[in-house]
């Protein structure tokens, strides 16, 4: 599948006597895109000045998420020890790209880490969804889940996102996640911003949130 359109791939559930078929079922990024607003206001005001400075931004929202498209293409590569393929993506949104994995290897270059997996597809049998999660790595002997950005900052959709990766992976996995890190990488002066952590409390805050956007993305299709 094209990085394109990863974000919002589907997920299909294991055939068994619950979900005979194999039932598909959607990503935590696509339920998050529908169903939670927090930020709802703020984007619709800076759409608003966008379109008034002569920028389009439904561009603006492409050119971003092919630039975090770029960017985790460039790690799961160095990860892998392979080569990108980033033929579909214009240059100067792979120059930005680039700027952002150079603010990775700084973050990494600071680190004593070993890397289990990257781009590792998960899935939540119990509350039928799925994703997948940037990085799993150790460091002092603990389980790390790791997300690089390239936002302008770390939004709460982004730490829930996670935080619903982290469940997904335990439910089906002997192992537990003991830290959920996000990355802040600058995509313009490739800058590492900071390690921002997702805390006990805000855990569970934001398993409890996803639990009911994931009921409100079914309730919605009763209202079509």
């Amino acid at each position: 599948m094209s990085e394109k359109t990863k974000a919002h791939q589907r997920y299909r559930l294991k055939s068994t006597e619950l979900w005979p078929k194999g039932e598909i079922v959607p990503g935590v990024t696509t339920i998050l895109d529908s169903q939670l607003g927090w930020n709802k206001n703020t984007l619709i005001a800076w759409a608003r000045n966008q379109a008034l400075a002569g920028i389009d931004p439904k561009k603006v929202l492409i050119e971003a998420g092919d630039i975090g498209s770029i960017v985790h293409a460039l790690i799961e590569a160095h990860i892998k020890k392979t080569v990108a393929e980033l033929k579909d993506y214009c240059e100067s949104d792979i120059e930005k790209g680039k700027q952002a994995f150079k603010a990775y290897l700084e973050w990494e270059s600071r680190q004593q880490i070993e890397y289990v997996a990257c781009e590792l597809p998960v899935i939540s049998e119990k509350y039928r969804y799925g994703g997948t999660i940037d990085i799993l790595a150790k460091r002092n002997g603990k389980l790390l889940e790791v997300d690089a950005k390239s936002s302008k900052s770390i939004w709460p959709e982004q730490k829930i996102q996670t935080i619903a990766y982290k469940y997904a992976y335990e439910e089906t996995h002997n192992d537990k996640i003991d830290e959920v890190i996000l990355l802040h990488l600058d995509k313009k002066t490739g800058e590492f911003k900071g390690e921002h952590r997702i805390t006990g409390a805000e855990i569970e805050s934001g398993w409890q949130a996803f639990r009911c956007l994931r009921k409100l993305y079914d309730l919605q299709k009763t209202f079509k």
